[in-house]
């Protein structure tokens, strides 16, 4: 009963104090731009709830509203609203994408032609153009656009609008629990990567990037599945990659669920920019390549983080001869890179060898997270 009687003190407020509301109807939207009503003339359509629940909003009303020019392409059926100079986006009719400068957006609608008339999702494309959007279900629709206040500190990029460079560091970062970044076409990418995870369900997500004086926080949920969660059975590699306005602030990393969890980073190189080819958990080689033909000597390239940093190998025949032994620094507690030059006895001659790498355990001596490559010497 007395949340009957508010309701009606409530409305009847809105009918005295807000001009139009009287008479307002299921089919009325009543849509305000930086507080001031938006009155769309009659030749240029009405706004109407399309069958994904929607707003979709003659394109000229809602860009001249916003005070915005709109371009329209035959050719293509493409919508372009132009904010600025260096800010546009455009809509193809039919499509559920949003082309921005810095990334495509996803709908789960579409840009429609109903008559002559060229409608747009109104959300979407507010959105799009860097404004906030309110809606109310009030008997009415009441929606309030507003122009943003807080300047986005990240965005997150489409995989399909990432650069080959881009695409391929993911590629080559995917199996190693690690955090990058990288400057490339004057963007800043932040990339975290969680490694091989043994089925789906695992996920890693940039929630929030805060800039403090000291430095860019990066707030990221990890995400894995409970035990009675369906999930594909199947390798995943899950990842997340961002790019940040700021471009001069070292990053650290938080888990949001978890202060304690630590994000591991890379030493002595800037970023994996290389095809792993062989590996194990902890040690990861970018060459020699498996059957790699070798005169003389060959290049041992990797990152591994292992106790102490150390990363043992061995030279072995095929009949299980240790000819050679030794060891390199990568890191511990962090990936570390190690390069190391290894000769091979001249007096082997044409055969096959195996390079095996290790980690000594502290508690019985015994070789962890082994690497075994084979190697074809020639003379």
């Amino acid at each position: 009963m007395k949340r009957s009687i508010v309701y009606v003190i409530v409305t009847a407020l809105l009918l005295m104090i807000v001009p139009g509301f009287a008479g307002a109807s299921e089919s009325d939207f009543y849509i305000y731009i930086n507080s001031e009503r938006l009155t769309i003339p009659v030749d240029m359509g009405n706004p109407f709830i399309d069958g994904q629940s929607r707003t979709q909003i003659p394109v000229r009303a809602i860009s001249e509203g916003l005070g915005h020019e709109v371009k329209w392409s035959d050719a293509t059926r493409t919508v372009t609203i132009i904010k600025s100079e260096k800010e546009a986006i455009q809509i193809t009719i039919g499509s559920d994408e949003i082309i921005t400068p810095n990334d495509t957006i996803i709908m789960d609608t579409k840009a429609v032609i109903i008559g002559d008339r060229t409608y747009v999702p109104l959300r979407f494309v507010s959105e799009a153009l860097g404004y906030n959007v309110d809606y109310q279900w009030n008997g009415f629709h009441s929606i309030n656009i507003t122009s943003s206040i807080v300047k986005p500190t990240f965005y997150r990029p489409h995989d399909h609008n990432l650069p080959n460079d881009i695409k391929n560091w993911v590629e080559f970062s995917k199996e190693v629990p690690l955090v990058q970044e990288r400057e490339y076409d004057g963007k800043r990418y932040v990339l975290i990567t969680e490694g091989e995870k043994p089925s789906g369900g695992y996920a890693v997500e940039v929630i929030d990037v805060v800039e403090t004086a000291e430095n860019l926080v990066i707030k990221v949920k990890l995400t894995k599945p409970a035990a009675e969660d369906m999930v594909t059975d199947a390798l995943t590699y899950p990842y997340d990659i961002i790019v940040t306005e700021n471009k001069e602030l070292p990053l650290s990393f938080q888990d949001v669920d978890n202060e304690s969890y630590i994000f591991m980073d890379l030493h002595s190189i800037d970023y994996i920019e290389r095809p792993i080819e062989a590996a194990s958990d902890w040690i990861k080689i970018f060459c020699p390549k498996p059957d790699e033909e070798v005169v003389g000597a060959f290049q041992l390239k990797g990152i591994a983080n292992v106790h102490e940093g150390t990363v043992s190998y061995d030279l072995i025949t095929k009949t299980g001869e240790v000819i050679l032994s030794g060891f390199t620094t990568a890191a511990f507690t962090v990936w570390g890179y190690f390069e190391e030059e290894i000769q091979v006895p001249k007096e082997l001659g044409d055969t096959e060898l195996y390079l095996e790498l290790y980690s000594i355990s502290m508690k019985d001596g015994s070789k962890m997270f082994k690497v075994t490559i084979p190697l074809s010497i020639q003379p």
